[in-house]
């Protein structure tokens, strides 16, 4: 146990004791959460028997193995640095926006539980888990961080990798699961390591924003490139039709910027111009041999044959036409709501988190607790640099566009581990090969 000392707010010096051995625990308890997240899917949960996202059973085996070993792992920082209460004042002070959503979760699921009467397990996966996660990561070291930031890349790469192979192969390293635990086999999306398509297609599109932002700066450019070449492939494979969309804008929008940049006569290197051009003609020829061979043919069909997807989008805000301002504003009827989107032909849900959640929680609640959400992720940025406002504002279109976190999902606990492990903090800024889009400190 070692001594460290914390300034009050009236100036005094006080002796603070840290638990050296329990530091230890807490680092391993985060790994091991870190490796969970990104390893352990709900698909893999299903396939290991546990009813974790079949309606009824036990509240226990709906809540994901990660969320309890991430709020062990809180509990052991907080008891190795001081305990709980100094533990949440230092958050308060240096992270606010945890406390944010934290209060925000508080009272969603007050109003979940006393008013709506809905089911509080999706709350707790969204949106908990993310809150503990990144309370955790905010206390490693950085060379804890540095090896998960690597465990990060080696993971997200291997998952755009597997869903190449599963695509052409036709072979599933997990099968996808129905609500009911009965195996989806007409599907053709790849499920690689993270389970469902659309969150595949979510993560390697957020992965490619960010690589084409910045992320680790250090990274060779030329396994810059090909990772962001290797990403638009599985993208085909993962069926993300909006996905592929919003990230090759987003692309467009770096490759528009690096242009005006040295049109506006920034510096810079003739054999990175060459590399770049090489790379650029490289995957032209690629895609256009891909593309004549057929193998994009059941992604292109996803345009033309979306399963009422897009009549869902045009459709979702008539599900409210039945609630009264009341119900509108503060407490859905879940009867009403789910009457409407039989009568509105509304198969596959609500395809976007914001509608979703007024359909469930009403708009009062909705607008609270997203101003919550909005002070965390202003925190994720600061934690990291202004760039990750690129991989936010991908984040928000993505959610939006789909029911995302209006489900119960790691979706956003995903997000806030790589966005925290990967993207550039202002010591970083400048060491590597990042690319001329906008990777520099503005703050």
């Amino acid at each position: 146990m070692i001594g460290v000392a914390e300034t009050t707010a009236i100036g005094r010096v006080r002796p603070v004791q840290v638990h050296r051995g329990g530091v230890r625990v807490a680092v391993a308890l985060t790994v091991v959460a870190v490796i969970m997240v990104l390893l352990v899917s709900n698909m893999v949960l299903i396939a290991a028997g546990i009813p974790y996202g079949s309606p009824g059973g036990s509240l226990v085996l709906k809540i994901h193995p990660v969320t309890y070993l991430s709020a062990v792992a809180v509990l052991v920082w907080a008891w190795a640095s001081g305990g709980f209460g100094r533990f949440v004042a230092r958050l308060a002070v240096e992270r606010p926006g945890i406390i944010a959503l934290t209060a925000g979760i508080v009272l969603l699921l007050f109003h979940a539980a006393a008013v709506v009467k809905l089911s509080l397990s999706p709350i707790i996966d969204t949106f908990i888990l993310p809150v503990l996660l990144y309370a955790a990561l905010v206390q490693i070291d950085e060379r804890t961080r540095a090896r998960l930031e690597i465990l990060v890349h080696v993971v997200l790469v291997a998952n755009a990798a597997l869903g190449v192979v599963e695509y052409v192969s036709g072979w599933r390293l997990t099968p996808m699961y129905d609500i009911d635990g009965t195996v989806i086999g007409f599907d053709w999306r790849s499920t690689a390591l993270f389970g469902h398509p659309l969150a595949n297609a979510f993560m390697n599109g957020n992965y490619f924003v960010a690589l084409a932002c910045g992320a680790t700066p250090r990274l060779p450019r030329m396994l810059r490139y090909g990772f962001m070449g290797l990403t638009v492939l599985a993208m085909i494979a993962f069926g993300g039709r909006t996905a592929m969309v919003v990230g090759l804008a987003f692309g467009g929008v770096f490759a528009a910027i690096g242009a005006a940049k040295t049109l506006a006569g920034n510096r810079f290197s003739m054999n990175q111009a060459i590399l770049g051009v090489a790379v650029a003609a490289l995957g032209a020829i690629a895609v256009v041999m891909f593309l004549d061979s057929g193998g994009a043919d059941r992604f292109f069909d996803r345009f033309t044959n979306d399963h009422g997807s897009a009549k869902t989008r045009v459709s979702m805000l008539k599900i409210f036409g039945d609630l009264t301002w009341e119900q509108f504003l503060l407490w859905p009827d879940a009867e009403l709501i789910v009457q409407a989107q039989r009568e509105f032909s509304l198969r596959i849900g609500v395809e976007s988190s914001e509608v979703a959640f007024v359909a469930n929680y009403g708009l009062i609640p909705t607008l609270v607790f997203f101003a919550a959400l909005a002070a965390f992720l202003r925190e994720l940025v600061r934690g990291t640099s202004p760039v990750a406002w690129w991989s936010v504002t991908y984040f928000v279109v993505i959610m939006s566009a789909s029911i995302g976190i209006a489900a119960k999902t790691t979706a956003l606990a995903l997000f806030v581990v790589v966005t925290h492990l990967i993207m550039p903090r202002p010591e970083t800024i400048g060491e590597g090969a990042a690319p001329e889009t906008g990777a520099t400190n503005h703050g």
